[in-house]
């Protein structure tokens, strides 16, 4: 039950993610509210890949060292072509499932795992401590930045239920 109420949160904000990032003109990819602040599209890279992370690494790559892995991540997103971004999020949504396939209850309440801080977790604790916050926070900058950027006339339901036009 913990595991459902989890997966269906992260792929709700996914799909409001990858709906938001349809909005953006491409003449806008580039806005950034302040200098030595991300723009649009490379918080796009950063959320193509910063959900699925941390859950990846810890069921599939745990000899490897996390920033190693998602460094990796970070360089392969810098390929990813602007207009490509709903499509990465719905392979994201995807991603997610088969990630969680391999999850049981029990592994989210008892599994050890390592946070990226070095802080020793249990796996339900560390997703929400990376993954869900992750998630929420960088759909909120997202969600600014094209109220900021375009004409678009965003309300509250676009950034926390809205995942369809």
């Amino acid at each position: 039950m913990w595991k459902d109420i989890l997966l269906n949160s992260i792929i709700k904000d996914l799909r409001v993610i990858k709906r938001l990032s349809g909005k953006i003109p491409l003449d806008q990819m580039n806005f950034r509210p302040k200098e030595n602040v991300r723009s649009t599209e490379e918080l796009l890279k950063y959320l193509s890949f910063t959900v699925t992370a941390p859950i990846d690494f810890w069921l599939n790559s745990p000899a490897e060292d996390f920033r190693s892995h998602f460094g990796k991540l970070n360089e392969a997103s810098k390929n990813i072509a602007p207009e490509a971004y709903p499509a990465i999020f719905e392979q994201q949504i995807e991603a997610i499932h088969l990630l969680f396939e391999k999850i049981s209850e029990s592994d989210l309440l008892n599994k050890e795992v390592t946070l990226p801080s070095g802080t020793p977790s249990k796996l339900g604790e560390a997703i929400l401590e990376t993954s869900v916050k992750w998630l929420s926070a960088y759909k909120m900058q997202l969600f600014l930045y094209i109220k900021i950027s375009t004409d678009h006339q965003l309300t509250t339901p676009d950034l926390w239920r809205k995942v369809e036009d």
